[in-house]
């Protein structure tokens, strides 16, 4: 009977720590975007910063197209391919708009690495097998047991934890979304003009090797857009036309080509969009600003009326 008692006093405690356990890691982890609540989206958009800063969803919903900006910074390739698959997972989508700078990031490029940019996405990413299965493809294995088990990668804040730390718990279990501003679009409204771009070289038909991976993960998007019955369309926003920008962009489009997906290349059209780089620029070309993002909107929103969701 002692030895009964015992053992469930240790049942008993093993309870209470794990659920202590599980209490605090919520209380430490972030919420996810309301972007996982809705069953179904016209569009949603993925890549870069190129993304976030250039569909503005509040311009689709003037077209009737209910939209979400799944964009993250400096995201690359392998982690944009696990937020479609994710998000193609969670909601019925018609069309999954990439914006293609992420295929220009080198086998090198700090992006594959970054601790913020690991963060960036993996943050945002509800916690299932395709977060895990992101983790052990896209995280170096050494560090991969802090996002799958969170409580080790953020036990520095348990000195943190107060009060209103399990406020903070009980509404993450009571709500565990958070409504992300702009769906995801960076309403960002400062101008510094584009002054150093080389725009006579648009129109050029060299070419420029891309890292392969980038395409392995490009097929794999296509693939599971194929598999789930959404429309992929590739962007690319209007950017500075180095020689390497529009070479590269060549090479994406020969993909493109060769499977039937439509790219549009917004760098040729800056003309029809109305775009002016002394005003739309956020950052001296390097990204559209609030302005630039809606004129490039109207045009995608027009695109994807007229040739996409008639």
């Amino acid at each position: 009977m002692k030895k009964l008692i015992s053992l469930m006093k240790v049942l008993i405690f093993c309870g209470i720590l794990a659920g202590s356990i599980c209490g605090i890691t919520i209380a430490l982890l972030p919420r996810i975007p309301d972007f996982y609540k809705e069953e179904h989206w016209d569009a949603v958009f993925f890549g870069t910063s190129q993304s976030y800063c250039t569909f503005d969803p509040e311009i689709f919903d003037e077209y009737g197209l209910k939209t979400y900006n799944r964009g993250r910074q400096q995201q690359t390739m392998n982690y944009t391919y696990y937020y479609v698959k994710d998000a193609l997972d969670n909601s019925d989508i018609d069309v999954v708009v990439l914006e293609i700078f992420g295929m220009f990031y080198d086998e090198d490029d700090t992006g594959f690495t970054s601790e913020g940019v690991r963060d960036s996405s993996l943050n945002d990413l509800r916690y299932s097998d395709i977060k895990v299965e992101a983790i052990r493809d896209c995280v170096p294995e050494d560090l991969q047991l802090d996002y799958l088990f969170p409580l080790v990668k953020y036990h520095y804040r348990w000195e943190e934890l107060d009060y209103s730390s399990f406020e903070g718990w009980k509404e993450s279990f009571m709500n565990s979304y958070f409504t992300e501003e702009g769906r995801g679009f960076k309403h960002w409204a400062g101008a510094q003009p584009c002054g150093y771009a080389s725009w006579d070289t648009i129109f050029s038909e060299q070419r420029r090797e891309v890292y392969e991976k980038n395409f392995e993960y490009l097929d794999k998007i296509y693939e599971l857009c194929k598999e789930k019955g959404a429309e992929l369309v590739l962007v690319k926003a209007p950017f500075p036309c180095y020689d390497r920008t529009v070479e590269m962009t060549n090479t994406v489009m020969d993909w493109a080509d060769e499977n039937d997906v439509e790219l549009i290349n917004c760098m040729k059209v800056t003309d029809v969009i109305g775009l002016n780089f002394e005003e739309d620029s956020l950052d001296a070309g390097t990204h559209l600003n609030e302005s630039g993002g809606r004129k490039v909107s109207q045009y995608i929103a027009e695109y994807l009326k007229e040739n996409v969701l008639k």
